[in-house]
């Protein structure tokens, strides 16, 4: 049974979450389901302040969850290890013009290299398990290839881009077959205005969907985003098709209520 403290927490973080506005101690009393003073309520405010748990911006407003609160509010309710379940992908683009939460996915059929043909020292075969794909002939870029017989194209590709073989990584993205889909990129915008920096240096990750292959499923804050962001990432079977989805918005977002109503039947 959770104790006052947790509940006056747990409750403000809620409210936060519906409406992003520091929360008074009689507006919080209202909403609680135990039955306590708004003076007493102060003074939890007073000691969560002290811990770091709440923020009050000045002396008269109301208080509201700081980042690190939010941040563990949500890796306690988002589930990373349950594979999304999405039977109508119109609800994407409806619930994260709802929600404000930016969201990306590509649909995708495995695609694993099967073996490399050498054709008289002038080509070589890369057979794929769903296509073929020509390039010239290299010994170094035969024996490379040979290391990764098995590996799905998508990670080929990310290989290349990182030992600096971008053309071929260009040429081998052709191969994917990786259906890219951008839903809320207001969201996306506002992320970029605000922080410019952090847009020059992934905006083209994230509109190619490089970053749904660098990425395993997962939650990320400060390590991806700028402060006061939230990333989810995971797998999804989006009307009975394989997909990458990536989320993208602010840690006051209602992603519990996104994903409820996204995966709802």
């Amino acid at each position: 049974m959770k104790d006052k403290k947790e509940v006056i927490l747990d409750t403000i973080i809620k409210e936060y979450i519906k409406n992003p506005i520091p929360v008074s101690s009689k507006y919080l009393q209202s909403k609680l389901d135990i039955k306590i003073s708004s003076a007493t309520i102060r003074n939890y405010f007073k000691k969560m302040v002290e811990e770091g748990e709440l923020e009050q911006f000045h002396i008269s407003s109301g208080r509201v969850p700081a980042l690190r609160t939010l941040k563990n509010y949500w890796k306690k309710k988002l589930d990373v290890n349950r594979e999304l379940n999405i039977q109508n992908s119109t609800k994407i683009k409806e619930f994260t013009k709802n929600y404000h939460i930016f969201c990306e996915f590509k649909f995708y059929e495995p695609n694993r290299l099967k073996e490399v043909i050498d054709y008289q020292n002038r080509f070589l075969i890369l057979e794929f398990e769903k296509s073929e794909f020509i390039i010239d002939y290299s010994e170094p870029i035969y024996r490379f290839f040979n290391e990764f017989i098995g590996v799905e194209v998508s990670d080929l590709v990310n290989i290349c881009k990182q030992i600096g073989l971008s053309s071929l990584a260009k040429k081998l993205n052709a191969v994917s077959n990786e259906d890219i889909n951008l839903e809320g990129l207001e969201e996306l915008l506002e992320l970029i205005s605000n922080n410019r920096e952090w847009g020059n240096r992934h905006i083209k990750d994230v509109l190619d969907g490089t970053i749904l292959d660098k990425l395993k499923p997962g939650l990320y804050f400060e390590e991806l985003l700028p402060k006061g962001y939230l990333a989810y990432n995971n797998n999804a079977k989006i009307e009975k098709r394989d997909a990458k989805m990536l989320c993208i918005g602010a840690l006051c977002r209602d992603y519990e209520s996104f994903f409820k109503n996204l995966t709802k039947e």
